[in-house]
């Protein structure tokens, strides 16, 4: 699911104040438009495109904060924010079951009493985050987000000094803003690199993300729409994906389960699982160079 954007032609014309405005009335009504859908179906995959669309707004509110008011980008950006939080643990929940539920008969067969016990546990769960999922898509949140938004876009004056000439080109800005989150996937990746940092894992995961979401804003610019480096940045961020969810995962299992030996069977399972996906990263570092990917998309703004 993409939003619909200005064309590259039209986008590089447009100066950086017109081009805020363009982007982020974009990345709000697909929003919108999402929260809608999901409201009124609850279905798995309106859910997640949901998901997608708030960070997606959040990551364009990041992008031109600098062309806005702080205090309402702050505002939007909020009520955005608690959007996204409130799909969490449905979210978990069922990426949970599905992963509980596929794991091979080998895998299950030290552990089916209390990996049963766990599956119960989390549907039940599941329909308590549930209801609280709906009754936040159904509350007055939305209207309130879109008279928020409408008062950030009145106030904007590109007369009024915020710190960047609103009057620049969009490319030079867009470079500058995806290095920034290029830098900061560099900073983190060694630490990430270390199998037991898993908070430092996490932390690369959340800048993967970032930065896949702001070539996405900016993707018209390039010639290739960014493909090629927002399919790299996917697959970065798949992996590192599955290696958080296996911890949380493994959390939900010591919470909700006694100590015993089939407790520690499953957590042997989860922790082999997670080596394998540890070494599919390593294996990804080597064959895909966001560095590089991303040097060729700058060279090309």
């Amino acid at each position: 699911m993409k939003p619909t954007v200005p064309d590259r032609v039209e986008l590089r014309s447009r100066r950086l104040w017109f081009a805020a405005l363009t982007l982020l009335s974009q990345a709000e009504k697909e929003f919108i438009s999402q929260w809608g859908k999901a409201a009124r179906s609850f279905g798995e995959e309106e859910v997640h495109d949901l998901r997608v669309a708030s960070r997606r707004l959040r990551e364009g509110l990041a992008l031109f904060a600098p062309c806005f008011p702080p205090k309402s980008v702050a505002r939007v950006s909020k009520l955005v924010r608690r959007v996204t939080r409130s799909m969490g643990a449905l979210r978990n929940i069922d990426e949970a079951l599905l992963f509980l539920s596929a794991l091979e008969p080998e895998e299950r067969s030290g552990c089916a009493i209390e990996l049963e016990k766990l599956k119960q546990a989390l549907a039940h769960e599941r329909e308590d985050a549930r209801r609280t999922l709906a009754k936040e898509l159904a509350g007055p949140d939305r209207s309130r987000l879109r008279r928020r938004f409408r008062l950030l876009v009145s106030r904007t004056n590109p007369f009024v000094d915020k710190g960047v000439d609103p009057f620049a080109r969009l490319s030079p800005f867009a470079a500058d803003a995806l290095t920034e989150r290029a830098d900061t996937v560099r900073r983190l990746l060694p630490d990430a690199m270390n199998e037991a940092e898993f908070a430092a894992q996490h932390r690369l995961r959340i800048a993967v993300k970032k930065m896949r979401y702001r070539a996405e804003l900016i993707g018209p610019l390039f010639p290739d729409q960014g493909e090629e480096l927002r399919g790299a940045l996917k697959t970065y961020q798949e992996v590192l994906g599955k290696l958080h969810d296996i911890d949380v995962f493994a959390e939900m299992v010591r919470e909700r389960l006694e100590d015993g030996i089939e407790r520690e069977v499953l957590l042997q399972v989860m922790d082999k699982r997670r080596k394998e996906l540890f070494a599919r990263f390593i294996e990804t570092l080597q064959d895909v160079s966001l560095e590089e990917l991303t040097e060729r998309a700058l060279a090309t703004l």
